[in-house]
């Protein structure tokens, strides 16, 4: 098991600032609703995007 993030839908806004912030390509992305994604196997948990969401929508979580 290993440390990734996980999204609370009903708080993403779909702003993107946590794809502009996050250092990997392609890890996070916006699905058809608008809301991000977050592609765990690509994570490198270093948190970043975490601590830009302006709406708390993103946290720690384990896989």
């Amino acid at each position: 098991m290993y440390v990734t993030v996980k999204v609370d839908k009903d708080k993403c806004t779909g702003c993107k600032l946590c794809i502009l912030t996050c250092p990997e390509a392609n890890v996070i992305t916006l699905n058809e609703d608008k809301k991000v994604c977050i592609n765990s196997n690509r994570c490198k948990g270093c948190f970043l995007c975490v601590s830009v969401c302006p709406k708390k929508a993103l946290k720690e979580g384990s896989v």
